[in-house]
């Protein structure tokens, strides 16, 4: 019984194990997603990882700092039309999807509105993420924006694909505040 294996065989198993990998993680959505959140947290940034359901109007700036230590968020006190105070930091990712930045604006202490600036090539994964997670948005608003309404705020993304980096945003904010915004 001969139990070595041609040569030819192992060539093409190695190619196999090298070429397979390589191709996923350079030609299919979720192997460069991997890619970017891997150089990202590589290069020193944290992740930013929060539950939609979990955000009220109730969250203060002690129980974002507790909740996530790694995040180095700068705080400002200046008047927004989200709030009085604005905290930001630059994040890798949110909820496993590569990012730049998270802001934090508080009204009176609280948590009044939040926005994540995510990376523009991932906006179709953001709204699968959303929709799979949250359920059907409401229909777009004036065409530009789809709505999910939580029981303790508004998530808020535009329905088409941004056209600058700097207009990939989600945005979060309390019922009382989308309210005075409609």
């Amino acid at each position: 019984m001969n139990l070595k294996l041609p040569r030819i065989y192992k060539l093409l198993l190695s190619l196999a194990l090298i070429i397979g990998p390589f191709t996923w993680l350079m030609f299919t959505e979720d192997g460069r997603r991997r890619s970017d959140l891997f150089i990202l947290h590589l290069l020193g940034a944290p992740s930013f990882n929060i539950g939609y359901d979990r955000l009220h109007a109730g969250v203060t700036e002690t129980d974002i700092s507790t909740q996530f230590p790694r995040v180095d968020f700068q705080c400002d006190d200046r008047s927004t039309h989200f709030g009085a105070r604005v905290c930001a930091a630059k994040i890798a990712s949110f909820n496993g999807l590569p990012a730049r930045a998270a802001m934090l604006f508080y009204q009176g202490g609280t948590l009044n509105a939040l926005q994540l600036d995510y990376r523009m090539r991932y906006h179709k994964t953001l709204v699968n993420s959303l929709r799979n997670g949250l359920g059907a948005p409401l229909a777009p608003v004036g065409g530009s924006a789809l709505v999910w309404n939580l029981d303790q705020g508004v998530v808020m993304l535009s329905s088409e694909q941004p056209e600058r980096e700097s207009d990939a945003a989600l945005v979060w904010l309390t019922p009382t505040l989308a309210a005075s915004r409609q």
